[in-house]
């Protein structure tokens, strides 16, 4: 029963952080202070970092978990675990995804020097919010207490605060970007 426990408790924690994460990187670019925008890329890199961190204590305890019947290949092959296949690949594929905009997070210094590039780096990075949507799905369909109100809770809280921090930052697009004069 511990095991479960932490699994399911480090899979919400790894959401909140991992909500936190894309929700400041959406209004990390909204005009303001340069000093605002500095802590919240700091808070937004350290949720991150902690989220994913969370991440592999979820997943290492779900292979722990006898009773989860995920076992190595299914957490990481997509669609092959014995539990919830296809919950459980949105789980995988999200956690592959957080990695590799990870990664491309450590790389923004070299790909930020041109124009071009860093268009490129934006859009790899915007897979962020793919990782995050399979990982509510994942969650949600995955998850043995997702009925239980706290729960859902969570997962409402999570997706009003993307949808909230997304909207904020389309609605502040400079004229100028939205003509297509600046890209």
């Amino acid at each position: 029963m511990n095991v479960w426990l932490t699994a399911r408790g480090a899979g919400l924690s790894a959401l909140i952080l991992l909500t936190i994460s894309t929700s400041l990187g959406a209004l990390v670019s909204l005009r303001g202070p340069a000093a605002r925008r500095y802590v919240v890329q700091y808070v937004h890199r350290v949720c991150a970092a902690l989220g994913l961190g969370v991440l592999v204590l979820h997943v290492g305890t779900i292979l722990a978990d006898s009773y989860a019947n995920v076992g190595v290949s299914g957490a990481l092959v997509p669609f092959t675990a014995g539990f919830r296949p296809t919950a459980v690949a949105l789980g995988t594929i999200a956690a592959y995804l957080f990695v590799a905009v990870a990664a491309l997070g450590f790389a923004r210094g070299r790909m930020a020097n041109s124009v071009r590039a860093t268009r490129a780096w934006r859009a790899l990075h915007s897979l962020a919010y793919a990782g995050w949507a399979a990982a509510v799905v994942h969650g949600f369909t995955a998850g043995t207490d997702s009925t239980v109100g706290w729960v859902r809770a969570i997962y409402v809280a999570c997706v009003a605060a993307v949808i909230g921090a997304l909207a904020a930052r389309l609605t502040q697009l400079s004229p100028l970007r939205t003509q297509g004069v600046l890209k």
